[in-house]
Formats: C-alpha cells, sequence, structure tokens
C-alpha cells in the first residue's frame, strides 16, 4: 500500500543564493508539513548553502552533493536519497503555492497506481525582461500545450512504489523530464493535476533566455526521435530562416534573410493582446521572441547534426527500452 502520510520535496542547486530563501520560504508556508527536504547541490560557489541552514530549525531538511554538474543525475540522486513513498521536485528558483505539497498528497491518494503527476505553471518574473519572457512562455503553454504535454520536471511528483527501478535518464542532460515522461506509456503511468501550483520564474535577461532556449532546441531533437513524435510548429523559426537564406540567393538580395523579424513582432503583438501586457512590457515581448526563435532554430540545427554525426547521440535515440516500461518495470 502507498504511504502517504509524509513525502519528500528534492531541490537541485548550483549557485542558487539569490533565489533559494524565496523558494524555501514557499515550502516553509504549505498547508500540509509532513515532508522532507533534500537538497542536492551541485558544488555551489555563493551563499547557497549558507542560506540553506538558516532553515534548518524551520524544516526537516538534508543536504546531499551532486558535484557532476548533470541535472537527471541530481534529481536521480534525491530519489535515492529519499525514505518515502512519494517524491517531488521543485526548482531552486520557483516558488509553491501553499497547497502544493496536500494537492501531491491528493492525487496520488485518489491515483495510487500513477508513477508520475506534473502541475499548472503560473507565470513569475523579478525584471521587466523577465516580465515579457514570461508572458510570451505562458502563451504558448495556454494555447498550444496542456497537461503533461507541458510537463516540467521543477513541478512534478513521482510513485517511487509504481515508479521502481525507472530512473531520469542521464546521458539527456536537458529535457530529461520530457524523455522520462516518453517512456511511461501506461494507462495509469502519468497525470496532470491543476491544482499542483507552481510559480516558475523566468529567466531574467535575454542573454539567459537565448541559452535555455538555445538548449532546449537542442534536446528537443532528441526527445522528439525517442518518442516519436514531431511538431511541425517546432521548426517554423527555422523554416524561415532557412526560407530567406535560399530566397536572398535566389533575388540576390538581402532582405529576406530578415524574415524571423516580422514574424516575431506578428507573434509580439497577439500575446501582448492576447496577455494584456503594459506598454512597457508588450514593447519587451517583441526582443524576447526573437532572441527565442533564433536561439531555439540554432539548437534544434545542433541537435539535429549531433544525430547525425555524433555516435553517442544516435545510440541514447536508438536504445530500444521505452516501450511501456512502467508496465516492464511492474513486472
Amino acid at each position: 500500500m502507498l504511504d502517504l502520510s509524509q513525502l519528500t520535496v528534492v531541490i537541485l542547486t548550483y549557485n542558487s543564493g539569490a533565489t533559494i530563501r524565496e523558494c524555501l520560504d514557499s515550502l516553509v508556508a504549505q498547508q500540509f508539513q509532513d515532508f522532507e527536504v533534500i537538497i542536492v547541490d551541485d558544488d555551489s560557489e555563493d551563499q547557497t548553502l549558507s542560506v540553506v541552514s538558516e532553515f534548518s530549525s524551520r524544516m526537516k531538511l538534508s543536504v546531499i552533493r551532486n558535484g557532476a554538474h548533470n541535472i537527471p543525475r541530481g534529481r536521480n540522486i534525491g530519489i535515492g536519497a529519499a525514505q518515502t513513498d512519494v517524491v517531488a521536485f521543485l526548482d531552486s528558483d520557483d516558488c509553491a503555492a501553499p497547497n502544493w505539497t496536500q494537492a501531491i498528497i491528493d492525487a496520488f491518494s485518489a491515483h495510487p497506481q500513477t508513477a508520475l503527476i506534473g502541475g499548472q505553471l503560473q507565470p513569475a518574473y523579478r525584471t521587466a525582461v523577465a516580465h515579457a519572457i514570461a508572458m510570451n512562455d505562458h502563451a504558448i503553454r495556454r494555447l498550444f500545450l496542456g497537461g503533461l504535454l507541458q510537463f516540467c520536471a521543477g513541478n512534478s511528483a513521482v510513485n517511487l512504489q509504481a515508479l521502481q527501478e525507472v530512473r531520469y535518464n542521464e546521458e539527456f542532460k536537458f529535457g530529461e523530464d520530457l524523455e522520462l515522461a516518453t517512456r511511461l506509456t501506461g494507462p495509469d503511468s502519468k497525470r496532470y493535476v491543476s491544482d499542483m501550483i507552481i510559480y516558475q520564474h523566468s529567466r531574467t535577461t535575454l542573454p539567459q533566455y537565448a541559452k535555455q532556449m538555445y538548449r532546449y532546441g537542442y534536446m528537443k531533437m532528441w526527445v522528439s526521435f525517442v518518442a516519436r513524435s514531431f511538431r511541425l510548429l517546432d521548426f517554423a523559426p527555422l523554416v524561415l530562416l532557412i526560407a530567406g537564406a535560399i530566397a536572398s540567393v535566389v533575388l540576390e538580395t538581402w532582405w529576406p534573410v530578415l524574415l524571423n523579424i516580422p514574424f516575431a513582432l506578428a507573434e509580439a503583438i497577439f500575446v501582448s493582446v492576447y496577455q494584456r501586457c503594459p506598454a512597457r512590457i508588450a514593447v519587451l515581448t517583441f526582443p524576447a521572441w526573437l532572441v527565442k526563435n533564433m536561439a531555439w532554430s540554432v539548437g534544434i540545427t545542433f541537435g539535429l547534426a549531433a544525430l547525425v554525426i555524433n555516435v553517442d547521440a544516435r545510440r541514447i535515440v536508438r536504445s530500444e527500452p521505452r516501450q511501456n516500461e512502467t508496465a516492464r518495470a511492474r513486472a
């Protein structure tokens, strides 16, 4: 029988000193308090662990070293250290709604055979640029993604009785959450819980956002090949870049290479109206879209190139044990 008397919350940290206090404060304020927090630290060089130590008297808390600079490894370390049947994940720069832990317990109480649950991501931000980024990303989630299609490991929980030996694939340095979700294909394997709310903070600068989108685009190709599932929308910015380059050569003029600019502008205008952005934020949605589209396109390009020329990449994507891994683990 699944023991729901308590749970474990795992938080991965790396130089999270500026954000971890707010994250832990949100856990102190939880309605359901029977949980342990495991901090898996990746050799932070700032005040992260000093801030964490301030909470040692306010909650049951322990710190484990990762040191591999590998996110899925950190998640597996947290799972391995947990002494409970249910392990939840929260990112160090995000905050949990007050009923977050209770929503997790209620979800597994109603569906004890479910292996993985994911919840709702609400936009949060600390700067004007982050506000614009959040509005863009939130619009995408509202319009084109739903439920576990937008699954984020930073707002998730696993039932170790159902998951058994299935773990995050440590070869997927990014996109490990989507890769795991693709392997859990049984009828009770995963579930979306709308009451499980995390306030997800967006990147605070455009260079940070570009780096994030490059990584997402790069690993999205690997995950798509693993799941044998592709969305044409993911390739739209890259198609515009290629089409513009070809048109420039054919027409012997330079302006078609800028096709992504009006595309990003149209996206920005739509989001500004759809999200009812204030004027100062609406202006920033355009450069945010432009950065996102360009970085995403570069990431997709390099991801596809890796699948063609990188032997290890092809081996990862072609490995076989991916069909209904939840059922196989139970057997």
